[in-house]
């Protein structure tokens, strides 16, 4: 997104958090995004010193970007505009936000992914379940949590009494493709336990996340806050719970809580300790009938209308994200054309 990737590029070139001694700081460039603090950032961020051979790498590709003739940018305007903004005044180039573009689901199905679950069976089971009490649980294709973390979530999810469908991965210093281990890394006799009660999923390797998302009774989405994940979720009305771990999640989950109003954090990072109970009581805040609860659904089902509105393309209407994708290809062949016509000047 627009917002995060702002952030991202702006600590990259700037590291500002080298020039105080404080855990808050603002960035120089870009004051809208209010304070960040030293957690909302990666290891090698927050390592950086503008020397080492990663902040070198990432200024030198970062720099290059001020070379292009615009930018797209898979958001929808409306809920994005402070990114945006930034960009535009960084550049001085064309910004053009054209989101959401998701995978389809023949896509993402012909991805060379192995599912640990069906559509089917996991409808099924969805099915069996009231309207508006699943948590969804994935932090990602490239994103796990600590062994410790994995534990705590456990216990926090079967402590919660509410129904989900959790997709794991081997923790961090495990090969994140390799076979689960649950006897090593869950609660002894989680997984039989939480099948026996049908309270909830646990799933190896893969799931069917726009489907599980699109159904009824997805009340919530426990995220790591990766922008395909997020886009996917308001696509279909889904409030986040943000556990973000990695390069601009953390800004995505800023912006996501802050601004847009759609999102509650409950963790941050690989290295934070988290408690079963602080899980627990955020995982039964954002899906219970508290006020809390309340707004984040009435804000996710707002946005869900503005997503769909951004991409709407009728005889008499066309969306914001549709109008940005048709400057985009206008000023792509106005610019093919000049450079015909600079080609035939030289001959």
């Amino acid at each position: 997104g627009g917002f995060g990737f702002a952030c991202f590029y702006s600590l990259w070139v700037n590291l500002p958090h080298r020039k105080t001694d404080a855990d808050k700081f603002l960035l120089p460039d870009f004051p809208e995004a209010s304070t960040l603090h030293v957690t909302q950032m990666s290891l090698s961020l927050r390592a950086a010193d503008g020397s080492d051979s990663l902040s070198v790498l990432s200024k030198e590709l970062f720099l290059q970007w001020k070379d292009a003739d615009g930018i797209l940018v898979n958001t929808v305007e409306e809920l994005d505009k402070i990114g945006l903004m930034y960009f535009k005044r960084k550049f001085g180039r064309p910004v053009w936000p054209i989101g959401p573009v998701l995978l389809s689901t023949e896509s993402r199905g012909g991805a060379g992914k192995e599912y640990g679950i069906s559509a089917e069976l996991c409808k099924k089971w969805l099915d069996t379940k009231p309207y508006s009490s699943v948590l969804y649980v994935s932090f990602g294709s490239q994103n796990t949590i600590a062994a410790s973390q994995m534990m705590q979530l456990a216990m926090a999810l079967e402590a919660s009494g509410k129904n989900f469908i959790w997709v794991v991965r081997p923790p961090i210093g495990f090969d994140i493709n390799s076979e689960f281990k649950a006897k090593e890394w869950l609660p002894q006799g989680f997984e039989e336990k939480i099948k026996g009660s049908g309270q909830g999923l646990v799933v190896h390797k893969w799931a069917p996340q726009v489907e599980i998302l699109s159904h009824r009774t997805i009340s919530a989405f426990l995220s790591h806050c990766g922008w395909n994940s997020v886009l996917e979720a308001l696509s279909h009305g889904v409030p986040i719970i943000g556990w973000p771990l990695a390069g601009e999640q953390f800004y995505n989950s800023k912006l996501l809580e802050e601004e847009i109003g759609v999102c509650v954090e409950v963790a941050r990072g690989l290295t934070c300790e988290v408690l079963k109970e602080d899980l627990s009581a955020k995982i039964e805040l954002a899906m219970n009938e508290t006020e809390k609860g309340t707004d984040l659904r009435n804000k996710a089902k707002e946005v869900k209308v503005i997503i769909k509105n951004a991409v709407r393309n009728e005889d008499n209407f066309k969306g914001p994200s549709v109008k940005a994708m048709d400057q985009f290809l206008n000023a792509a062949l106005i610019m093919r054309q000049m450079e015909k016509g600079a080609s035939k000047n030289e001959v």
